[in-house]
Formats: structure tokens, C-alpha cells, sequence
């Protein structure tokens, strides 16, 4: 079996990692104030995963918004706490089984998560709404990764 040479696509080319701009782990801006990339790394974190069964598009619109709004106004001691946010629709699949939103979320601690559960204004005004939304149902689950990887930063 003899091999052959390596072939491009396009040629090599030369580049200068002088003009790639740093890209920052945490999404909300504020958040890194309270923490710098080696205070909180990625297995450390508690991570939380909550689905909703919520049957009307216009009831996913308004959860999306309040999950913009929790976003922009968490805050614990005054500052911003949640480490990072992601919300939307559930892509329809079979495998769903009628939930139709997500929500994840990232914290520093259990004592974080604890607090968004118990005290978060923000979050009590996102669950005060939701209860008005025709949720079907809800689940909720967390952990602390024990494999992370991947290739993102």
C-alpha cells in the first residue's frame, strides 16, 4: 500500500494571531468583575438544565422574554451571579416527548443555584409568569460535569 501526498483544498497561508481578538468564556459582561477565567472553571460550575412543556408560540415568546429579562437583572450581593444563560425553543424531534423550551443555565456554586431557586427576584418574577403561560409540565436538572471538553474556548 503505498500513500499519496497531501492534498489542500487552498493553499497555506500565513497568519498573524496578533489581530484575533480575545474571547471571554462568561456571556454577561458584568459577571466579570466577580470572576476572573481561572476563579470558576468550566467542572466547578453547577450546571442546570430545565425544560418546559408549553404548547403556544406565544407562550415561548413571553418565556424567552422573561429569561431576557432575568438576563439582564440577576443580581446577589449587587452584582450579577449567573454565570451564563441559554434559552429558546426546543427543535421539534420525536425524542422531545413535549417539551418545547430549554433553558440552561451555569453557576459558580450550589450556594448559587440555591439562591436563583430560593431568592432571585428575577427569577421569582420568571416563574410568576410562567405559571400564567399554560406549562404543561417541568424538568429540572443539575450537576456538576465530570467530562468536559470540545472545542470551543
Amino acid at each position: 500500500m503505498t500513500s499519496s501526498p497531501l492534498r489542500l483544498s487552498r493553499p497555506l497561508t500565513s497568519y498573524s494571531f496578533t489581530r484575533i481578538a480575545p474571547r471571554f468564556a462568561l456571556q454577561h459582561p458584568a459577571a466579570l468583575t466577580r470572576f476572573s477565567s481561572s476563579a470558576v472553571k468550566m467542572a466547578d460550575r453547577v450546571h442546570r438544565v430545565t425544560m418546559f412543556k408549553l404548547p403556544s408560540e406565544e407562550g415561548q415568546k413571553k418565556l424567552l422574554e422573561q429569561y431576557q429579562i432575568l438576563r439582564e437583572n440577576n443580581r446577589k450581593d449587587g452584582k450579577p451571579y449567573i454565570l451564563s444563560i441559554a434559552a429558546g425553543p426546543a427543535e421539534p424531534d420525536q425524542r422531545s416527548q413535549g417539551y418545547t423550551f430549554v433553558a440552561k443555565s451555569e453557576f459558580a456554586s450550589l450556594d448559587d443555584m440555591k439562591f436563583y431557586d430560593a431568592e432571585c427576584p428575577a427569577h421569582q418574577a420568571l416563574k410568576k409568569t410562567a405559571l400564567t403561560l399554560g406549562v404543561e409540565g417541568v424538568l429540572t436538572v443539575y450537576f456538576k460535569p465530570q467530562v468536559t471538553g470540545g472545542v470551543a474556548p
